[in-house]
């Protein structure tokens, strides 16, 4: 075959010789047997997993465990995950929610198998879900959800149902989770809900109270904060105090650039 003719065939070749392609799909599957199968590619069905291995000839060789033979999988940090971490930190959760989506549908068959990366994936996106309201992505989280066994989740996420079918009760429930010192993530999303309920009824120091408990005592929730910087700017514009509302506004330009919270901030101070 002429190279010249067909470039890209034989870069796949090349590539493939150094297993630059197959190895991005790697995959260990740990036995309860011992054995360790390191997998160029898995599937499941059912109550089996397909594993593709490279044999002895240099070629591919396909073969079937039963699932209650696995002890775990470990799952290689796919690119968009690593991506959406990165985002996590900048406080974008718009675009934790794009860049989670395919891992979220190909760990979805994996939630009950040791070692999936399902809960690592909801920890991001329940957050951004419950900033992104009326999304599409909490009604599809509804019908996939099962406890994770993490408290924090598992309460955070029956706080977001509460808030669609129970709005008195969840209300109850915010003000008993947003406790001076708690550091969930039911109790940051519960102060931003009661910041929101103060601002419209312009209790300023309320409001602020409520947004920097946010900042002071869940500073690694990451995704929480442009809306929490955002909502104390202001209360801190309706009680008068526009100097407090303008270092907030600086701090949250050096820590979240990119959000549209900064564009929000900068606008309110005009």
């Amino acid at each position: 075959m002429n190279r010249k003719k067909h470039p890209l065939f034989f870069a796949l070749l090349v590539a493939l010789s150094f297993g630059a392609i197959l190895r991005l799909h790697a995959e260990k599957v740990f036995q309860k047997d011992g054995k360790v199968q390191n997998a160029k590619e898995i599937r499941r069905d059912g109550a089996f997993i397909f594993l593709k291995l490279a044999n002895a000839e240099g070629g591919v060789t396909e073969t079937l465990v039963p699932l209650n033979q696995v002890e775990r999988i470990e799952f290689p940090e796919s690119a968009a995950l690593a991506e959406a971490r990165q985002l996590w930190r900048g406080g974008d959760a718009k675009g934790v929610l794009e860049k989670t989506s395919e891992v979220m549908n190909s760990q979805r068959v994996y939630r009950d198998v040791p070692g999936n990366q399902w809960v690592d994936v909801i920890r991001l996106r329940l957050p951004a879900i419950a900033l992104e309201s009326g999304s599409q992505a909490f009604e599809d989280l509804q019908k996939d959800w099962t406890p994770t066994g993490d408290e924090d989740l598992d309460v955070a996420f029956r706080l977001l149902v509460a808030g669609r079918t129970d709005p008195a009760g969840a209300q109850v429930a915010r003000k008993a989770l947003a406790k001076p010192g708690a550091a969930s993530l039911a109790a940051g999303l519960s102060w931003l809900d009661l910041g929101e309920a103060a601002l419209k009824a312009s209790r300023w120091k309320d409001a602020v109270r409520c947004f920097l408990s946010v900042e002071v005592f869940l500073p690694n929730q990451r995704l929480l904060q442009p809306k929490a910087l955002l909502g104390a700017i202001k209360g801190f514009i309706g009680s008068g105090e526009r100097a407090k509302a303008a270092a907030l506004v600086e701090e949250l330009k050096m820590e979240y650039p990119s959000t549209p919270e900064v564009l929000l901030a900068a606008e309110l101070l005009r």
